[in-house]
C-alpha cells in the first residue's frame, strides 16, 4: 500500500515460538530447547493488505530521562475475521496471539527503512458488520526486557557494553540485533533475578551517562555518553522555506536547568559539583543524587558528577518538527534515527541553521486512504559546547574531561 510515493511492509511471523532456542551454557543435551536462529528468521507474512492505518512512537520526551518503549498501533481491515484470535476457522488459527514479531517497514526511492520492529502485545477485534477491524498493539524489546528477571554470575571488571551484552544475551537476543558501543571499565556486574533485565540496563546507563535504545529495525543499540559527539556534521539539514514544515513547537524553560548534583560510587564517599554562575542567574536546581556501583573510584564519581553539571547547567530549548512526506523531506523523514543530529531553519520564527538532537520519533501514515506520511520528532537542543573529541573539536572550542 502507498501514502504518496512511499510503500509500506506491515509483516507478521505467526508461527514461531519466542522461547525455547538452544543457548549455549544454558540448554541442556537432549533437553527441549531446540537448535535454530531468531523465531522470526525468514518466518514472516506479510499483512499490509489488510493494514488501514498505523503509528509509532520510539525514544523519550527529553533528553534528561531514559528511554522508554517504542510502542506501535496497527490497524488491519477484517472483514473475514482473520485476525481474530477466537477465531478457529481462520486461516491462521491457532496462531493469532500475542508476543508474535512484527514489523513495520517503509520503502522510498528503491530503500527500504525500519520504522518498527517489535511484538503484538494485544489484540482487539471489533466484529462490526460496517466497520470490521482489528487492532494491534505492540510494543519493541523494552517490554520484554521489563519482565525478565534474570540470574547472571559476576562478571569481575567488565565494560558497560559487554555488561548489556551479557542480559541481552540471557534471552536469546540475536547477535545480528545488537548494536553496542564498549563504553567505560565497571569493577563487576552480576544480576541476583530481583532486579529486570530493563532496570539493570537502566542502572547501568545512569553510570554511563549514554543511551541504550531499539531502532526502527529491532537492533539493540548501546551508545557510549559522547557518541553524539562523535561527528559534528548534520545528518539531516530541514528549512521550512524550501521543505514541507507542517508545525514547529519550541519551548525555553527552566525544567532544563540543573546547577548541583551528587553522585557516590557504592561503598565511597558522596562528590559533589555545582555551577555558581548558572546557580546566580537561574537559583539552585539539584538534579537527583545518583548512587552507583558501576564506578570504581571517587576521582570516577567526581567526574561523573561535573559532567552533568556542565550538560544541565545553561537553559536549553527543546523543540518539536512535524514533517510531512514531500520530495524535499521524505527520505530525511524515514532515515533519521534517535541520537542522530539534525539542522532546522524556520524562518517564520527565525530559528536559523540551529543544531538538534533526535530525542524521540513518531510515525503515522493512513496506509488505505494513501495520505502522506507523516514523522514527528521530538528534538534536544545541541549545546554550543561539548567535549574534546579528536579528529572533530578545534582548539578552544570543547571541554576536556568526564
Amino acid at each position: 500500500m502507498a501514502g504518496t510515493d512511499v510503500t509500506y511492509g506491515v509483516d507478521v511471523a505467526w508461527g514461531d515460538s519466542v522461547e525455547g532456542l538452544f543457548r549455549i551454557g544454558v540448554s541442556t543435551i537432549g533437553g527441549t530447547d531446540t537448535i535454530g536462529g531468531w523465531p522470526a528468521d525468514g518466518a514472516f507474512e506479510s499483512v499490509v493488505a489488510d493494514v488501514v492505518a498505523f503509528s509509532v512512537i520510539r525514544g523519550r520526551s527529553d533528553d534528561l530521562g531514559q528511554l522508554m518503549a517504542g510502542t506501535a498501533e496497527v490497524v488491519l481491515r477484517d472483514q473475514s475475521g482473520t485476525y481474530n484470535p477466537v477465531n478457529t476457522g481462520s486461516a491462521l488459527s491457532p496462531n493469532v496471539k500475542p508476543m508474535r514479531p512484527i514489523r513495520v517497514q517503509a520503502t522510498y526511492d528503491g530503500t527500504t527503512y525500519g520504522l518498527f520492529y517489535g511484538f503484538i502485545l494485544s489484540i482487539e477485534s471489533r466484529a462490526n458488520p460496517n466497520h470490521p477491524i482489528t487492532t494491534f498493539s505492540c510494543a519493541d524489546l523494552f517490554s520484554w526486557l521489563a519482565m525478565r528477571y534474570p540470574t547472571i554470575s559476576a562478571t569481575g571488571s567488565t565494560t558497560t557494553g559487554a555488561a548489556i551484552k551479557a542480559v541481552l544475551d540471557e534471552i536469546s537476543w540475536p547477535t545480528s540485533l545488537q548494536s553496542l558501543d564498549t563504553g567505560d571499565t565497571i569493577p563487576d556486574f552480576s544480576a541476583d533475578g530481583t532486579v529486570s533485565s530493563l532496570q539493570l540496563i537502566h542502572n547501568l546507563m545512569d553510570a554511563e551517562m549514554g543511551t541504550f535504545y531499539v531502532d526502527g529495525s529491532g537492533i539493540a543499540t548501546f551508545d557510549e555518553r559522547f557518541s553524539r559527539w562523535a561527528t559534528a556534521a548534520s545528518s539531516s539539514t530541514i528549512t521550512g522555506a524550501d521543505n514541507t514544515l507542517m508545525g514547529w513547537d519550541s519551548t525555553n524553560s527552566v525544567d532544563t536547568i540543573f546547577n548541583a548534583t551528587t553522585v557516590t560510587r557504592t561503598g565511597g564517599s558522596a562528590q559533589s559539583d555545582s555551577d555558581s554562575d548558572s546557580i546566580s542567574t537561574f537559583g539552585r536546581r539539584d538534579m537527583a543524587a545518583l548512587e552507583t556501583a558501576y564506578l570504581a573510584t571517587d576521582a570516577e564519581a567526581l567526574s561523573r558528577a561535573r559532567l552533568r553539571v556542565k550538560q544541565y547547567k545553561d537553559p536549553k530549548t527543546p523543540a518539536v518538527a512535524t514533517l510531512r512526506s514531500a520530495s524535499s523531506t521524505t527520505a530525511d523523514m524515514l532515515a533519521r534515527e534517535l541520537n542522530q543530529r539534525v539542522t532546522i531553519t524556520e524562518t517564520f520564527g527565525g530559528t536559523a541553521a540551529k543544531q538538534y538532537w533526535i530525542e524521540q520519533i513518531n510515525h503515522m501514515s493512513d496506509v488505505a486512504d494513501q495520505n502522506q506520511h507523516q514523522t514527528r520528532w521530538l528534538l534536544s537542543e545541541v549545546p554550543s559546547t561539548g567535549p574534546f573529541i579528536i579528529g572533530v573539536s578545534a582548539i578552544g572550542e570543547a571541554w576536556i574531561g568526564a
